[in-house]
């Protein structure tokens, strides 16, 4: 009686950490000649994880820099929805440090 306890209660406790684990839905993986600069997953629970952080946002960011001949295109991990393909630019190629500060906790993860 002991016995069958002890394996419903290890059963059942696996089971329980088994539902706690978010599970990846889709894997971008890192490829230059696709402007992926690393490999992030979108992940079941409507997240995003990329070098083991977790994102709740994926921006896709189009636009031009000034003096371009065609537009930009970033997608950057971030917990900031406010982002904007100004405050991304503008980290990459000013050299003002507050400007880079807006990207502070997020990652460009694509580039073109």
């Amino acid at each position: 009686m002991m016995k069958k306890m002890l394996i419903i209660t290890g059963l059942l406790t696996v089971l329980l950490i088994g539902c706690g684990k978010t599970h990846i839905t889709k894997t971008y993986e890192k490829s230059e000649s696709d402007g992926i600069l690393a490999t992030y997953y979108e992940m079941n629970d409507g997240t995003w994880q990329c070098d083991d952080r977790t994102y709740q946002f994926r921006l896709e960011l189009t636009g031009r820099m000034p003096n371009a001949e065609s537009d930009s295109y970033y997608v950057v991990l971030t917990d900031n929805e406010n982002l904007t393909f100004e405050d991304v630019s503008k980290s990459l190629y000013s050299s003002l440090l507050e400007e880079s500060k807006i990207m502070e906790g997020s990652i460009i993860v694509e580039m073109q």
